[in-house]
């Protein structure tokens, strides 16, 4: 099953969504390393998808956040997360939590708007109902500690954790710290009491003999077919080549099955967004290829929270618009940052040799560069009259009959003509390796991988057997900026306007030892603020607290 953790039911246009996934194995709770990947979907009661997010799962858990635009109308919405294994199981299994959205700027509210004008709606509820009346079950492995209950603003806070038990430490927690909305909102879910209703409910298995949906279990999952132009020619057994080109690129082979289908896992991280997808061999031309899509879910059956709001709510909602507005108009002195992705070496970049052409003598072409700078690389005319780059593997071998891995920027070349009589000038550096490479079972005689200065080769190579395809990528992991202030020094946001609703987003809580603290700083915003800490022991058991304090 899959929890998510928000940091609040009730957004505004202009405002982020942050949450944290947690992936958990249903009979213990415990965190699952099953599935590398979980989808997160934003749904509005017409059925409209405003998000679909791709979360990367590290250990079971992963991050993600949604920047509200204003092209998202007033209403009411449903988060949903799951994986790609849960789909078997029906939409019975997915989390499932209410969201509440008030864009100010759009005229026609009749989603949202109250009908009877003097009462209260009992959907909205109210402080006291939104934070500490839910009924938490005692907690017996951390303590918590606020170090004030009441702040000034632009003061810095601090939580300090005491973990009671030492295999807490092995667990996966959030944090997070915002203004109680006083406009109400759908109830969150804490872990506790999501895991309690998860449990509770009686819902059916799907037969796991032939299920629809496969498991990411090594990571991401992309699946095509291959469909032959002349019926006669067999499906079996065809290789295929997926590049993601750029610095950090990705090359993966595998092969067809029977009925033409083949799948490639991607268990690296990747900033390019576009894939060259080839069928390799001299039978490239004789096939179609497709890559598939995955099916749209029937969410019909979702029953939606009903928020609404009336003419007294005006200035309550004007207020928090403006402060919107005025800190998405200093978010350039507030940026969230990009975890750089990590580094991975496969096989293919294992290189013996390196050679920075900018050290030696330009010449024209990659032919020339071959005969002239690079050690026993050379251009071979074979038999049937087709030039290709050949590698010694050893000193005095000359013989082999494969042909090296030919890169350009990333992307695999499999006609050796194509780059041959490329220009140098445009090239900044050749990687080269003697030894054999095998990419899943596929061999070739050493690896030749050019890198342009441009890194632009693979936009401007087009042939009709690389098919392009546009990657549903996984979101970056991002560090949110946490506002400091210091009494010593001076910082470049301590001169602008503070309106943050939203304290503290932290979605991994690092516990290295028995005691840790956390720090914030408060606001210019006056109110009442919670403190909710959610997440999962190493055992299994849910974590949820939740605390309250006020900033004058």
């Amino acid at each position: 099953m899959v929890y998510l953790h928000t940091n609040k039911s009730l957004l505004f246009t202009g405002e982020q969504l942050y949450y944290k996934v947690y992936a958990l194995k249903s009979e213990s709770n415990t965190l699952s390393t099953f599935s590398k990947m979980a989808y997160v979907e934003l749904i509005g009661e017409n059925g409209d998808i405003i998000f679909r997010h791709k979360i990367r799962l590290k250990n079971g858990v992963g991050q993600g956040e949604f920047f509200i635009p204003v092209t998202v109308p007033s209403g009411n919405y449903k988060l949903i997360g799951y994986t790609q294994w849960m789909k078997n199981f029906g939409l019975n299994h997915f989390y499932k939590s209410d969201i509440g959205l008030i864009n100010p700027f759009q005229s026609d509210q009749q989603a949202i708007v109250q009908k009877i004008q003097d009462s209260i709606s009992p959907s909205i509820k109210t402080i006291e109902h939104t934070t500490l009346k839910e009924n938490l079950e005692p907690n017996p492995f951390f303590s918590f500690e606020l170090s004030k209950k009441e702040f000034s603003t632009r003061e810095r806070g601090l939580l300090v954790l005491r973990s009671l038990q030492k295999e807490v430490l092995n667990g996966s927690y959030s944090v997070s710290i915002r203004k109680i909305d006083s406009l109400g909102g759908p109830e969150l879910s804490s872990a506790q009491s999501y895991v309690k209703k998860h449990n509770s409910q009686s819902v059916g298995k799907a037969s796991l003999e032939t299920p629809s949906h496969l498991p990411e279990l090594r990571g991401e999952l992309i699946s095509g077919t291959i469909t032959p132009k002349d019926p006669g020619f067999a499906l079996e057994e065809e290789e295929v080549a997926l590049s993601i080109p750029g610095k950090q690129f990705v090359l993966k082979l595998t092969r067809t099955n029977s009925a033409g289908d083949f799948y490639f896992n991607l268990n690296q991280e990747y900033l390019n967004s576009k894939a060259h997808v080839q069928i390799l061999g001299e039978n490239r031309d004789k096939y179609d290829l497709q890559i598939n899509e995955q099916p749209s879910i029937d969410y019909g059956a979702l029953q939606f929270n009903k928020l609404q709001i009336s003419p007294k709510m005006t200035d309550l909602i004007l207020k928090r618009s403006v402060h919107n507005q005025v800190e998405n108009a200093f978010i350039e002195l507030k940026q969230d940052t990009v975890v750089p992705i990590s580094q991975t070496l496969p096989i293919y970049r294992t290189y013996s040799k390196i050679y920075d052409l900018d050290d030696y003598t330009r010449f024209s072409t990659v032919r020339e560069t071959a005969s002239e700078v690079l050690e026993h690389v050379w251009v071979l005319k074979q038999n049937d009259g087709h030039e290709v780059l050949k590698v010694r593997s050893g000193d005095y071998d000359i013989a082999s009959n494969l042909l090296p891995l030919v890169l350009m920027d990333g992307l695999l070349i499999q006609n050796h003509s194509d780059v041959i009589d490329f220009d140098a000038k445009r090239i900044k550096r050749i990687h080269i390796s003697r030894e054999d490479c095998v990419v899943n079972s596929i061999i070739y005689n050493g690896i030749i991988a050019m890198e342009t200065l441009e890194g632009s080769f693979p936009e401007e190579f087009n042939r009709d057997y690389i098919k392009v395809v546009e990657l549903f990528a996984p979101l970056p992991t991002k560090k949110y900026f946490n506002q400091k202030y210091h009494q010593a020094t001076r910082s470049d946001t301590d001169q602008i306007p503070d309106f943050r609703e939203q304290l503290l987003w932290l979605p991994q809580v690092n516990l290295d030892s028995d005691s840790s603290s956390l720090e914030f700083y408060t606001s210019d915003v006056l109110g009442t603020y919670e403190v909710s800490f959610e997440g999962f022991t190493a055992q299994g058991n849910p974590i949820s607290w939740k605390e309250t304090f006020v900033v004058k």
